[in-house]
C-alpha cells in the first residue's frame, strides 16, 4: 500500500477519514459524545500538523496519520473562535474534560527528541488490512535512520497489540479522572 505526504489541500479528506476512525473512542466519547465532536476536534487540531510536513494519506484514501517531528511541540489551537465553537457544540461539562485531559498529557509529554504520532486511522472498512501499517512504516523507518525514539497516546485497547508489533512499549497508563477510560502512553526506540 502506497502513503504519500499530505497538505492543507488535503485536510477535508484527512479530517474524514480520522473523524470515521475515532468516532467511537474512547477518550473521546468521554469527553463528548456529542454528534459532531470528533470531526470538529479534527477540524479545529489537523490543520495544526498539515503543515509541518509529517502528515500521511495512503493514495486510496483509506487511512491518514498527523505526526509531529523531533523538536517540534503540540501548540493546541484553541483561538477564541475554536473555544466558542467547541462550547457551542459540546458543552461546558466536556470542554472542562478537554481541558483535563489536554493539560494531563501535554505534562506528560517527553522532553527528548521524538516524532509525536498525534492520530492514525483507517476508514471502518479498510481496518485490519494493512493500512496502519503501512502508514507507520512513512515515519518508522524515518526514526530508524535518524536514531530518534516515537511517541504516542493510545486509547484503545485493542490497539495495544498493533502497537507493540511496531515496537512500541508502554510506559504508562493513566486516567484522566476516576470515570475517564485508560490511556496508555507507549515509547519507542530507534531500532
Amino acid at each position: 500500500m502506497r502513503v504519500r505526504s499530505i497538505d492543507m489541500n488535503d485536510k477535508a479528506d484527512a479530517i474524514g477519514i480520522l473523524a470515521e476512525a475515532f468516532r467511537d473512542d474512547p477518550i473521546m466519547n468521554w469527553i463528548s459524545d456529542k454528534p459532531g465532536f470528533v470531526r470538529l476536534m479534527f477540524d479545529v487540531t489537523l490543520p495544526v500538523f498539515l503543515p509541518r510536513g509529517c502528515c500521511y494519506m495512503t493514495e486510496g484514501g483509506e487511512g491518514a496519520a498527523a505526526w509531529l517531528g523531533p523538536g517540534e511541540r503540540l501548540k493546541w489551537p484553541f483561538t477564541l473562535v475554536n473555544v466558542f465553537r467547541m462550547l457551542k457544540l459540546i458543552g461546558p461539562l466536556a470542554m472542562i474534560r478537554l481541558a483535563i485531559s489536554g493539560n494531563k498529557t501535554e505534562r506528560l509529554h517527553p522532553e527528548a527528541p521524538h516524532y509525536y504520532l498525534f492520530a492514525i486511522g483507517a476508514r471502518r472498512q479498510f481496518q485490519g488490512q494493512g493500512v496502519g501499517t503501512a502508514l507507520m512504516k512513512a515515519v518508522l523507518e524515518r526514526c530508524d535512520e535518524a536514531r530518534v525514539p516515537a511517541y504516542l497516546e493510545n486509547s484503545r485497547e485493542e490497539n495495544l497489540k498493533f502497537y507493540l508489533g511496531h515496537g512500541f512499549r508502554v510506559i504508562d497508563e493513566i486516567r484522566f479522572t476516576g470515570h475517564a477510560p485508560t490511556l496508555w502512553i507507549m515509547w519507542r526506540d530507534p531500532r
